[in-house]
């Protein structure tokens, strides 16, 4: 497709960032648009493993701090959870929607990657830290640290939020591959050996290099 077409489909509005930064330059910006689509396609595997181990990894410690597989029921009336639970309804109410059972399977996998990076706020230091910090085994003692965890995961959600929303990444402050090195980074905090495996599936220092040609 020639550009019109790709702004008659993409919008002038989204491609124009990319034309801009190519100086008007519409056959780079074409490029630029496709490497951006290559780099989010590249960035899935890390984002893929690190939510689903960080996930597992919370519901496990959470389990075992509450007595229970269902611990989101011991916060119902529990004022420091407000929001928290509000997602909670979220889920199961999804759940509910498709005929669901509300395992408790179900229910970690339906909540959002920004319900477990609340867990490490400020408000829950005392809460939740001590039993939490152990999802983190393998962060040097130095660095496991509540706010250090909490920035880490709030960078990974900003920026899994900016490829899900097909934003650009090529331009990206700091750069992607900064910012993918801080994935990798709490990936083996959990587990080093979950980042020797995703090593064999993760394309994006390649896929990054190419977009830099």
């Amino acid at each position: 497709m020639d550009w019109d077409d790709l702004e008659k489909h993409f919008s002038s509005a989204r491609l124009g960032r990319y034309r801009a930064a190519r100086s008007g330059e519409k056959d780079k910006a074409a490029i630029d648009y496709a490497n951006n689509l290559h780099l989010a396609e590249a960035m899935v595997p890390l984002l893929n493993v690190l939510e689903i181990a960080l996930r597992n990894g919370i519901h496990n410690r959470l389990s075992l701090l509450y007595q229970r597989a269902d611990w989101w029921e011991a916060w119902t009336n529990e004022p420091a959870f407000i929001w928290q639970n509000k997602e909670i309804v979220i889920a199961s109410t999804k759940l509910l929607r498709r005929h669901e059972q509300q395992t408790a399977d179900k229910m970690i996998a339906e909540l959002t990657f920004g319900f477990w990076s609340s867990l490490f706020n400020t408000r829950y230091q005392d809460m939740l830290w001590k039993d939490l910090r152990l999802v983190f085994a393998h962060c040097p003692k130095p660095q496991r640290q509540r706010r250090t965890i909490s920035v880490a995961l709030n960078r990974i959600r900003d920026l899994r939020n900016r490829i899900f929303h097909h934003e650009p990444l090529l331009w990206l402050t700091p750069l992607l591959p900064i910012q993918h090195a801080t994935g990798v980074a709490v990936i083996n905090w959990i587990d080093p050996c979950l980042n020797e495996w995703l090593t064999n599936h993760d394309r994006l220092p390649a896929v990054w290099a190419d977009s830099q040609k």
